[in-house]
């Protein structure tokens, strides 16, 4: 690995990734300035989970976010399949736990 050759698999280069993006958080949280994720989560990726979290249904997403209930649907699963989530609550969840949402 210190030549450059060294492989990881994928569960465990986001692991790190994960734990910076948390000190990252927490180390501007504790200065009192507000924080927006940069790594993990694309906007729209946080904007479909947050809607979900406040009751709302794919046609009521798209309404709000202006697209169509498809988009919302795909970006819904391309965030499950990339994080390896199981079903739609579980993306409500990792946004909370993480500090997206």
């Amino acid at each position: 690995m210190a030549r450059g050759a060294g492989h990881l698999p994928p569960d465990l280069i986001s692991r790190p990734l994960t734990q910076v993006g948390r000190l990252r958080r927490s180390a501007v949280t504790s200065a009192s300035v507000a924080v927006v994720p940069t790594t993990g989560m694309a906007p729209r990726e946080v904007d479909v989970p947050r809607l979900i979290a406040e009751g709302l249904d794919t046609r009521q997403i798209s309404e709000k976010l202006t697209c169509s209930e498809r988009t919302v649907k795909n970006v819904l699963h391309a965030l499950m399949r990339r994080l390896h989530l199981r079903n739609r609550a579980h993306p409500v969840a990792y946004a909370l736990r993480e500090g997206y949402i």
